[in-house]
């Protein structure tokens, strides 16, 4: 007997489903992406934050109704449902890390209200400690961590729950919606009666497809070797499951990882596409074995079976799968000797050999999942864009892989996906019939249109049929053949946006046939010629900055800059022809001297326009920007120098001038050292030019001497001043030969001009200094030559006061004299002293005292 959750309901038929509902995505580091633009754009208010699960719903018209990481609820405005925050201790059974975490299933015939299906990761540390809360380690022991290093209540919450669902109910919380509480974290059971089951309670995996009588939806689980199908209708849930035993088996000895990997339905309900990560798991070293595979299935949307498995690849790690719009080629990311995305073609007469490989990936973990606009996304763990299949009903060499987001991959704006994107019913991105007009193979369901302000929409008239058109999910009851005409009033305000959906019935016993279009009336912005500034270096080519267009543009129109497209060229012919585009650079180069560019705008994607900017240059000044280092001498106090940053052969009227001392004048004077800058501004442009001046203050150096004497020779030191700020250089006799040392050694006694020059050019301070010598011997025979004994190196006798006694060998004082009389003669009273050894004692000017001994010879 089948069992039956009963709920008050209005009949109405599920088909009202298929337009929006799959519009918003939220998944990864709080990243987000609608499909209610086109192209899609990224959207970056989410709140969610998850490795892998999740999932989110909108209604009909591609309003944001919720999301889910499968433990936590948020609202169409980003906050918690007060009946589903996990932290707070009212949330569901779901886990971030499981591939399939959530998935969010409309009642097949009441409005209000929402299964949200969750799919907790069977963690080996909670199977261990099972019944009571992990984690536990093999033997049974409580672990404060799992092996993975997660803890509770942050990574998981100790227990394996399997399948649960909850129902949302909208009409709660004045429309924002809240789980009731009496349908909360209901389990469904996906496994067998066995204590070893029960620890797992079922691997990662779950989708919904539409049933085959249009009015019910099968949800579609997976545990080891088993299939579990439980139908959604106008009833509610059937707890108990159509239940398909099928290759191949996935123990419960390979879980968690085991337990990995993404299924998916095709969008017409006749295939079930699963990726199963690996059959071996060590949980020692945590590695996976390479034995995983991607599996093919039959699956009957009236019965629930899931039959006749092929696979299509083995011996792999495989994540992710995904059908095509048209469910005639199956996708799957897997790695082999490194992670791939793969395609097969389903109307092959061998299936698994028509593999192909599309492209290969960076990173193993990675969702895909079919969007809205029939193209299937991929996520790039980490990365900050979704690449893109942007034809995946095509051949694999015709699909277009790329993460390029001028070819259809998505910005992310900022926000970094994860390893997963969220699941919806695959029945959402059944390829629609078209009723407007097609492009090819690839129906056409959003159109844009520019100063046009009536359109039709239309389809086949088909004999028998009944035609039911609706406008932003209000019924046109006025409206019942194949055709409708649409018109907007000119002078609304525009862009209006419409979306039209019209469902075919055949009267056969068919679902009917669904064609949906989001219609977009626009005005033709007003755009004006524009100009482009730039500062040129003079005698250079001058370099503009094209990305300013844009801003130039979208200040005319009040437009954000990214939605406005632009197309350049040197000439009108070309801008007529298309022919020679000029890249949209920041760093164009007018090689040509050309006086003007002509753009193309792109407004709406349909509104064109031409304009023509102008090109200017102004020459910035002819300024030497480097530093300028110069020189105050000090001795010239209060004499100014002046700071002149243009060249002679300037006009400095063409120029603004702001000092750093707040001078405006083109030229200023200073008698102090410091850092001076000026900004040269051409007048009424921002081309500026910066001057630098560095005074370095300096003087003539005060300096004195001081001399060492080392027997017959002596050594000179020159001693600069403190007060004397300069750097100096010194030279002795020659002022041509200077040296940067302040010593000069082995002077024989004598008198030496001496000379102290600065360095920095603020001149050269001299002066005569006296190296004094004591004579060693003396001759007083009259020949003129070395008849007294003195000293010599004497300036003059007017500047020193030296006293010098002569002694003989006992210490008779023979003779005392100044430097200012004559020397001594040799003699003592008038008599001639014999030739021997004399003693001296010598008291210097400043008071110090030198002794020592002579030789008289005769």
């Amino acid at each position: 007997m089948r069992t039956f959750i009963f709920l008050l309901i209005s009949v109405i038929s599920l088909s009202i489903f298929g337009q929006g509902e799959a519009n918003n995505w939220y998944f990864g580091n709080n990243a987000g992406v609608t499909f209610n633009t086109n192209p899609p754009s990224a959207l970056t208010d989410g709140e969610l934050n998850t490795s892998e699960g999740c999932s989110s719903i909108s209604d009909s018209n591609g309003n944001l109704l919720m999301y889910t990481d499968g433990r936590t609820i948020w609202d169409r405005n980003h906050n918690i449902m007060p009946n589903a925050d996990y932290f707070s201790g009212s949330g569901l059974n779901g886990d971030p890390s499981s591939t399939s975490s959530g998935l969010i299933v409309p009642h097949p015939t009441e409005p209000d209200l929402y299964y949200v299906f969750t799919v907790d990761e069977p963690h080996h540390n909670n199977a261990f400690a099972y019944p009571i809360q992990g984690p536990a380690d093999r033997f049974s022991n409580r672990i404060d961590t799992y092996d993975d290093g997660g803890i509770i209540p942050r990574d998981d919450d100790g227990f394996n729950n399997g399948l649960n669902y909850s129902l949302v109910d909208m009409s709660l919380r004045s429309g924002l919606g809240d789980v009731v509480p009496s349908s909360k974290n209901i389990q469904l059971v996906t496994y067998a009666d066995s204590d070893e089951d029960k620890k797992y309670k079922a691997s990662e995996k779950i989708t919904a497809v539409r049933g085959r009588d249009c009015n019910s939806v099968w949800v579609i689980t997976h545990f080891k070797d088993t299939y579990y199908s439980f139908l959604i209708d106008d009833n509610g849930i059937d707890v108990n499951p159509e239940v398909s035993q099928v290759i191949p088996n996935i123990p419960t000895t390979s879980y968690r990882r085991g337990a990995l990997g993404y299924m998916k339905a095709s969008p017409i309900g006749d295939k079930i596409l699963t990726a199963h990560y690996s059959k071996t798991f060590n949980r020692e070293d945590y590695t996976d074995g390479k034995d995983g595979s991607v599996y093919l299935y039959d699956f009957d949307n009236a019965t629930g079976v899931v039959s006749n498995p092929i696979e299509l690849i083995g011996n792999v790690n495989a994540y992710s799968v995904e059908f095509s719009q048209d469910g005639t080629k199956a996708y799957a990311v897997a790695t082999d000797l490194f992670p791939k995305i793969f395609q097969w073609d389903l109307n092959s007469t061998d299936i698994p050999g028509s593999k192909e490989t599309i492209t290969t990936s960076t990173q193993l973990f990675n969702a895909l999942q079919l969007g809205p606009n029939g193209k299937i996304y991929h996520s790039l763990d980490g990365g900050s864009l979704l690449g893109v299949i942007n034809n995946p009903n095509r051949a694999a060499e015709n699909v277009n892989y790329t993460q390029d987001i001028n070819q259809g991959a998505i910005s992310l704006a900022g926000r970094a996906s994860a390893a997963g994107l969220p699941p919806f019913i695959q029945s959402l991105f059944s390829k629609r019939i078209p009723i407007v007009e097609t492009n090819g193979e690839e129906v056409i369901e959003q159109v844009a249109l520019c100063d046009m302000y009536t359109y039709e929409l239309s389809y086949d008239d088909i004999p028998g049929a009944t035609y039911t058109w609706s406008k932003d999910g209000i019924i046109l009851n006025s409206e019942t053949g194949s055709a409708v005409n649409i018109s907007v009033d000119p002078t609304s305000e525009f862009p209006i946006r419409e979306n039209y959906r019209l469902e075919v019935d055949l009267n056969n016993g068919e679902c009917p046939l669904i064609g949906v279009a989001q219609i977009t009336f626009n005005q033709s912005p007003i755009y004006s010629d524009g100009e482009l500034l730039t500062c040129r270096i003079p005698g250079e080519d001058a370099l503009y900055d094209l990305t300013e267009i844009r801003s130039v543009l979208s200040d005319q129109v009040s437009l954000n800059p990214d939605q406005i497209e632009v197309e350049i060229y040197k000439n009108s012919a070309d801008v007529t022809s298309g022919n020679n585009p000029i890249p949209l650079t920041s760093n164009f180069t007018n090689i040509e001297d050309l006086s003007s560019l002509y753009v193309k705008i792109t407004s709406f994607g349909v509104c064109e326009d031409i304009r023509e900017f102008e090109l200017i240059a102004e020459d910035l000044a002819d300024i030497d920007e480097s530093d300028e280092i110069l020189t105050y001498c000090l001795e010239d106090f209060p004499d100014e120098i002046t700071l002149d940053p243009l060249s002679s052969s300037q006009d400095p009227s063409r120029f603004e001038f702001e000092w750093s001392t707040g001078e405006t004048t083109p030229t200023i004077s200073v008698n102090s050292g410091g850092n001076y800058n000026v900004d040269v501004n051409i007048i009424g442009t921002s081309c500026t030019s910066r001057k630098s001046f560095i005074i370095t203050e300096s003087n003539l150096a005060d300096f004195d001497h001081q001399v060492e004497r080392l027997g017959d020779v002596s050594n000179l030191k020159l001693l600069v001043n403190p007060s004397s700020f300069g750097d100096y250089q010194f030279a002795i006799n020659n002022a041509s030969s200077f040296q940067d040392s302040n010593l000069f050694e082995n002077l024989n006694p004598g008198v030496y001009t001496v000379y102290v020059r600065d360095k920095l050019g603020c001149g050269i301070s001299e002066k005569t200094v006296g190296v004094l010598g004591i004579m060693k011997f003396f001759t007083p025979n009259g020949d003129g030559i070395n008849d007294l004994w003195e000293i010599s190196g004497l300036l003059d006798n007017t500047t020193e006061d030296i006293l010098l006694q002569v002694y003989d060998r006992y210490g008779k004082l023979l003779r005392s004299f100044t430097n200012a009389d004559q020397g001594w003669d040799g003699t003592y009273n008038g008599r001639d002293l014999p030739s021997d050894d004399y003693w001296y004692r010598i008291r210097l000017t400043d008071g110090t005292v030198e002794t020592g001994s002579f030789t008289l010879k005769r």
